[in-house]
Formats: C-alpha cells, sequence, structure tokens
C-alpha cells in the first residue's frame, strides 16, 4: 500500500506539474501593490459561481422589449415591466429597485455584475441605448440576433465534438471492462488481480485513466 500511495502522489504532481497555467499577468512600472489586487480579484472572480444563461431565452427577453418599445414604452417602462429570464432576477433584482427609486437608468444598470459573455452583450447594448438617447429597440433586436447566431454556433460546436465526446467515454470505460470481463472468464487473470503486483497495476492504470478522462474533457470542454 505504501508502493501505491507512493506512485498516487507521484503521478498527482506530474500532472499538476504539466497543467497548462494561466500566463503572468504584466504590470506596466513594477507596481506590485497593483499586481497584488489583480491576483485578490483573479480569485474573487474564479470562486464567484458564473452566470451561465440560455442564449435562446435572453434572445426572447429583448424581443420582448424590443415589443414594448416599439409600443411606445420607455426603456425604463420596459425593463420595469417585462420580466428578465428565470436564471438572471436575482442579477436585475438591484437594478429594477434602482429604477423604481427613480435612479437613471444607465446608473441602475451598472449596478448588474455578470460573468456571461451573452449577458454582457445585452448590458452593453442597454447601456449604450440609455446614455445616448435614441430608438433602442432596433440595437436591441440586433443583440437578440447575436445571441441566436451564437447559440447556432455552440450548437454545431456540440453536434462536431461528439465523437470526440464518445472516444473520451468508450476509451475511459473499456478497459474497465475488459478487465472485468477476463476476471469473470479466466482463474489466472483472476489470481494475478489479487496478488499484490496485480493491485498495484490496477491502482495504477485507473489513475492514468481517470486522468485521461480528465484531460480529454478538459480538451473537448475548451474546444466547445
Amino acid at each position: 500500500m505504501t508502493v501505491v500511495m507512493l506512485v498516487v502522489l507521484a503521478v498527482l504532481a506530474l500532472g499538476a506539474a504539466v497543467a497548462p497555467k494561466p500566463e503572468p499577468r504584466r504590470v506596466a512600472g513594477g507596481d506590485r501593490a497593483a499586481a497584488r489586487r489583480g491576483r485578490v480579484l483573479d480569485r474573487v472572480h474564479r470562486r464567484r459561481p458564473s452566470t451561465r444563461v440560455d442564449p435562446t431565452a435572453l434572445a426572447a427577453w429583448c424581443d420582448a422589449l424590443a415589443r414594448a418599445l416599439r409600443g411606445g414604452a420607455t426603456l425604463r417602462h420596459a425593463l420595469c415591466n417585462v420580466p428578465p429570464p428565470e436564471r438572471t432576477q436575482a442579477l436585475f433584482a438591484p437594478a429594477l429597485l434602482a429604477l423604481e427609486r427613480g435612479a437613471p437608468v444607465a446608473v441602475a444598470l451598472a449596478q448588474i455584475e455578470s460573468s456571461s459573455h451573452d449577458l454582457d452583450v445585452v448590458l452593453v447594448v442597454m447601456r449604450a441605448c440609455a446614455e445616448h438617447g435614441g430608438a433602442a429597440a432596433e440595437p436591441i433586436d440586433r443583440a437578440a440576433a447575436t445571441l441566436r447566431q451564437r447559440a447556432a454556433l455552440a450548437g454545431e460546436r456540440r453536434t462536431n465534438s461528439a465523437q470526440a465526446r464518445m472516444s473520451a467515454l468508450v476509451m475511459t470505460c473499456l478497459p474497465g471492462a475488459m478487465l472485468a470481463l477476463l476476471a469473470l472468464t479466466s482463474q489466472s487473470v483472476r489470481d494475478g488481480a489479487t496478488s499484490s503486483m496485480g493491485l498495484f497495476a490496477i491502482a495504477f492504470g485507473v489513475l492514468l485513466n481517470v486522468g485521461g478522462w480528465g484531460w480529454m474533457r478538459r480538451l473537448i470542454s475548451r474546444a466547445t
């Protein structure tokens, strides 16, 4: 067991060493205090759960806002009366409260913190419309079209990566299935698997298999 634990620790250390790391931030003028603040903010953003919103739901919300605006409503009235998507209601709650209290639309929208790129598109368009005025229905319609195009591209990437996901699943499950089949049909395999060297080989193989599965999932998730 001691040998197995040492091998496990060695493989974990090797995986941590070869794992890709983010490039360090370049700080002009060697401002160490700014660099420390940047690292603290990075850790905070990494710990904050990402706001995953369906882009088609955001696009439908933008369509409803555009219809309200074309019907004669102001951007403030449309935001207060058209409910946002379910997963963004908690994010929009402070902004809606500020609008009810009479805050400017741009100031109220600035209170929304989002980690979703799709939601950022909508917020940027609405803030620009609130700050510069003019007809806001057309820019919001274009934002909805952009979100639908993003959703279509994401679906296409998922479709194209289906074979890679299936290959990762097969390569992960096939060794264990083969070992189970051989252990059921061969006494010599059972004897070898229950020996100390066999247990060590199985533990080492399982560790490598799980590490390879995680690595393939990571590569596929980056592509999709």
